[in-house]
């Protein structure tokens, strides 16, 4: 149900109503805050991800093809704008400091890089199989949660999750 709001917000942000980008910002904002943060980002480098990402919604409602849950959408918007805020980071140091390469860790640029071919790959995944691995994974939705949104039962829920890792797992080098 959730996703149908959000799909119908998309709907109306593409034809330029400016609340439906508010209540749209207003649904999502804090979970995609929070995993930008999870993911290594700063207060102030997660805001500004985020105020670009929903400019770059503003601008591209219309390009959704509907391919998927709109905030699994947004979160691919918002990690890619976090990646570009390291890029233009990145561009203005020199030396190990400009790739982030601290006693052979990877730079923060490069995790990033692959968890957005992560998120591709998901997007490869089956319908049934995204959609669950998404609610789970991504929305934090309980098995119980996730199989009374998607209207099928628990056991198919955690197969379906357990299926989608399966495949992940096989296309990682």
């Amino acid at each position: 149900m959730s996703d149908i709001r959000d799909r119908r917000l998309l709907t109306r942000i593409a034809s330029g109503d400016e609340r439906a980008l508010g209540q749209l910002y207003d649904r999502h904002v804090a979970l995609l805050a929070a995993r930008l943060r999870q993911s290594g980002a700063s207060i102030s480098e997660a805001e500004d991800a985020l105020q670009e990402a929903f400019v770059a919604v503003w601008r591209s409602a219309a390009t959704y093809r509907g391919e998927g849950p709109v905030g699994a959408w947004l979160w691919g918007i918002a990690s890619r704008k976090l990646v570009d805020l390291y890029r233009s980071s990145a561009r203005s140091r020199t030396g190990d400091e400009a790739t982030g390469a601290i006693a052979g860790r990877p730079s923060t640029e490069t995790e990033w890089a692959a968890l957005i071919d992560t998120q591709d790959a998901v997007n490869r995944l089956p319908d049934p199989l995204r959609q669950a691995l998404v609610a789970v994974a991504w929305e934090g939705l309980s098995i119980a949660d996730a199989a009374v949104r998607l209207g099928v039962a628990e056991g198919t829920i955690k197969s379906r999750v357990h299926r989608a890792r399966q495949i992940l797992l096989e296309e990682k080098p």
